[in-house]
C-alpha cells in the first residue's frame, strides 16, 4: 500500500461512507482491512491509530442512526484488538521477563549482602586476589589480624603479608599457575607464617581456593590466626614432658624400692635362716641343760634356786616360742604361696580340724554360714581362720565359747566376719591391737606372743584387703576382713606380696 497517511486517511473515510451509505458489511470490512494492510507493510500501529482516531471523527457525525455508529465503533474496536493483541503478548512477556530480572537481580543484591556480611564479620581473614597476585579484596577480619586498613592493600601484592624467606616460593607457585599448572597448595590447608604491618609474625592457618571468570583467574584464602592454639598446644606439650619426666622419676623411684624390697626381702630370708637355725640352737643348748639341771638338782638346793631355774626354763620356753612365731610373721610376704581358686569351706574345716583339741578342751561351739570360693593363698587363708577362731576361743568368758563365721559379697568385694561371745577388747588398746608383740593381757592371763593378730594382718594385706574388730567389754568381739573378688585368671606370685 503505497501513499501517505492522508491518503490512507482519505481511503478510510471513503470505505465508511460507502457503509453509511448503505453498501453494507462488505464496505466497512474494506475500510478496517485497509488498516490492516497498513500495520502488515509497517505503518505502525500508533500512526494507524491516529488515522482511525481521524477518520471516525469525520464520519461518525454522518450516522444516520445510533445502530450504525455502534457499528463502526465496534469494527474499529475489534480492528484494534487484533492490531494490538500480538504487542500486547509480547509487551506482557517483556513485563514478565523484565520483572523476573528484577526478582533475580534483588535475590542477588540479598545473597551478596549476606555474603559480605559474613566475609565482614568473619573472625578470619578473607583475602582474595588477580593472577598477578594483587589484593582485589580485604574484609574485617583481615585487617585485624594483619593490621592494615583495606585502602591499604587493595592492589598491593599479596607478598607484603608472608616474611621474606617464603616470597621466593611464592613467586615460583603463582609462575607455574599463570602456566595452566594449579600451585600445588591450593585445595589444601596448611601451616604458615603471617606478616603483621608492624613486622610481626605470628602462626597461621592457610585455606587457598581458585575460581576463574571471563577476566581471568582469581585466589581466595582464609587465614586463620592459631597462636593461641600454638600456645595452648605448646603448654600440652611442655606438660606432657613434664608428666613423662615424672612418670620416669616415679619409675626410676618404684625401680629403687623394688630393689630395696628385694634386699629386705633377701634379709627377712636371711634373719628367717638365722632365726630358725643360729638363735634356735644355743636356746636349745640353754633350755637342755637348764632342764637337765632342773632334774637333778629339784629339791637339793634352796626353794629359791628351784624357783629361779624354773624361771629360766619358761622364759627360754616363750623365747623359742617367740621366735618361731617372728619367723612365722617374715614368712607371709616371701613365702607366699601362688593365688588360685579356694573354696573357703574347706578352709574352715581345715581350721577346725588344726584347734581340735581346743575346741574340745573349751566345749567351744564353731559354727559357720555358707562361705565363697576365692583367688587366694590357701594355706595363708587357713592360718588367718584358725587364728581368729583361736583367739576367741582363748579369751572366753564365763559361758561356753561360742565363734561364729559368715561371708558377704558387697561391690567388688567379700566382708568376713568371726564374731564370739569372749571377753572383749579394751576401747584403748584397738590403736596397737594389730602391732607385733602388743598384748592386752599377761602371757599369765592367756598364753601366746601377741604376735597371732599381727600375722592376720599382714595375710590379709597382701590379699590387698583390709581387717578391723569392733568390740564391747565383756560381750565379745567381731573381727572384720575383707578379700578382693578376683577372677580365675588373676594369678600372684611371692615377687606380687606385700612386704
Amino acid at each position: 500500500m503505497n501513499g501517505t497517511l492522508h491518503d490512507l486517511k482519505e481511503q478510510y473515510i471513503s470505505g465508511l461512507e460507502d457503509y453509511l451509505a448503505g453498501k453494507g458489511e462488505i464496505a466497512l470490512q474494506q475500510a478496517y482491512e485497509l488498516g490492516r494492510r497498513a500495520v502488515a507493510e509497517g505503518r505502525g500501529i500508533l500512526h494507524m491509530a491516529s488515522v482511525h482516531q481521524d477518520a471516525l471523527a469525520a464520519v461518525l457525525l454522518r450516522a444516520r442512526t445510533p445502530k450504525e455508529s455502534m457499528r463502526v465503533l465496534n469494527g474499529a474496536s475489534e480492528f484494534f484488538a487484533e492490531s494490538l493483541a500480538p504487542f500486547e503478548m509480547s509487551l506482557r512477556g517483556y513485563q514478565e521477563s523484565i520483572e523476573k530480572l528484577r526478582s533475580l537481580n534483588r535475590a542477588l543484591e540479598q545473597s551478596e549482602k549476606r555474603l559480605r556480611s559474613v566475609i565482614q564479620t568473619a573472625r578470619d581473614a578473607i583475602i582474595s586476589i588477580d593472577s598477578n597476585t594483587s589484593i582485589i579484596s580485604w574484609n574485617k577480619g583481615a585487617q585485624i589480624i594483619f593490621g592494615y586498613a583495606e585502602e591499604e592493600v587493595l592492589g598491593k601484592p599479596l607478598a607484603i603479608l608472608m616474611p621474606e624467606r617464603y616470597r621466593e616460593a611464592f613467586r615460583k607457585n603463582m609462575e607455574r599457575s599463570r602456566l595452566t599448572e594449579e600451585p600445588e597448595y591450593i585445595g589444601k590447608t596448611f601451616e604458615f607464617q603471617g606478616l603483621r604491618k608492624d613486622g610481626s609474625e605470628f602462626p597461621s592457618e592457610v585455606s587457598i581456593a581458585s575460581w576463574r571468570t571471563e577476566e581471568g583467574k582469581f585466589y581466595t584464602s582464609i587465614v586463620r590466626n592459631i597462636t593461641e592454639r600454638k600456645r595452648a598446644e605448646e603448654e600440652l606439650r611442655r606438660a606432657h614432658d613434664e608428666l613423662e619426666m615424672r612418670v620416669k622419676e616415679r619409675t626410676a623411684e618404684l625401680k629403687r624400692r623394688t630393689e630395696e624390697l628385694a634386699r629386705s626381702n633377701a634379709e627377712l630370708e636371711q634373719f628367717a635362716y638365722i632365726a630358725s637355725h643360729d638363735l634356735q640352737e644355743p636356746l636349745r643348748m640353754v633350755s637342755g641343760f637348764t632342764q637337765l639341771l632342773a632334774r637333778r638338782y629339784k629339791g637339793r638346793l634352796d626353794k629359791d634356786a628351784d624357783e629361779f631355774i624354773a624361771f629360766i626354763v619358761d622364759g627360754v620356753t616363750r623365747m623359742q616360742r617367740m621366735i618361731e612365731d617372728l619367723l612365722t610373721y617374715s614368712r607371709v610376704g616371701t613365702r607366699g604361696k601362688v593365688f588360685e581358686p579356694v573354696n573357703c569351706e574347706e578352709v574352715f574345716n581345715q581350721a577346725v580340724t588344726n584347734l581340735k583339741v581346743t575346741i574340745e578342751e573349751n566345749g567351744a561351739v564353731v559354727t559357720h554360714d555358707p562361705l565363697p570360693v576365692i583367688i587366694a593363698d590357701a594355706l595363708q587363708m587357713t592360718q588367718l581362720f584358725q587364728n581368729l577362731i583361736g583367739n576367741a576361743i582363748k579369751f572366753r568368758g564365763k559361758e561356753t565359747p561360742r565363734v561364729h563365721v559368715s561371708a558377704q559379697r558387697k561391690g567388688d568385694e567379700w566382708i568376713f566376719s568371726v564374731r564370739d561371745n569372749g571377753i572383749g577388747i579394751y576401747p584403748e588398746f584397738f590403736k596397737r591391737l594389730f602391732q607385733i608383740f602388743q598384748r592386752e593381757h599377761t602371757a599369765a592371763e592367756y598364753p601366746g606372743t601377741g604376735i597371732g593378730l599381727a600375722i592376720c594382718k599382714k595375710i590379709v594385706e597382701r590379699h590387698g584387703g583390709r581387717i578391723w574388730a569392733e568390740s564391747e567389754v565383756g560381750k565379745g568381739s567381731t573381727f572384720y576382713f575383707t578379700i578382693p573378688v578376683r577372677q580365675d585368671k588373676w594369678q600372684f606370685s611371692q615377687k606380687d606380696s606385700i612386704i
